[in-house]
């Protein structure tokens, strides 16, 4: 992956954890009840199907679907880590623990992982069923 790439992935992360960070103003999202936070987790990993599926066919031309979803969740955990940290441990006093009270945010520092990679999994097996469909 060239380097311009790398900095558009992470302005990309960026501008997506500000996104979350604001939405979820004054708390962070802990005013919201039990449920709500559930169904919000449910209703991201839902959308983030459609949306990583997009950003994999757009952002890259080279039809590496896996490999290319595998730098999506890098860049999409661990700097989402850095600035929950940096925010939460940090700047409120937290430390490490706040992945206990904030376990919505720290689900999805796995989460993707499992999931972005399926994804680009999906994708070529996709790519390779047209081609094989086409061969015959």
């Amino acid at each position: 992956m060239r380097f311009k790439q790398h900095i558009k992935l992470l302005a990309y992360s960026f501008l997506t954890w500000l996104t979350f960070y604001l939405l979820g103003l004054p708390d962070y999202y802990q005013r919201f009840p039990l449920a709500v936070k559930a169904i919000l987790v449910i209703a991201v990993t839902a959308i983030y199907f459609p949306a990583t599926k997009y950003t994999l066919r757009k952002f890259w031309d080279d039809g590496r679907h896996l490999k290319n979803a595998c730098w999506l969740a890098f860049y999409l955990t661990l700097p989402f880590f850095i600035y929950d940290y940096l925010l939460l441990g940090l700047y409120k006093g937290l430390g490490l623990k706040f992945v206990f009270p904030y376990w919505y945010l720290s689900l999805f520092y796995f989460s993707f992982w499992l999931q972005f990679p399926y994804i680009g999994w999906r994708l070529e097996r996709e790519k390779s069923s047209i081609a094989i469909e086409y061969l015959t």
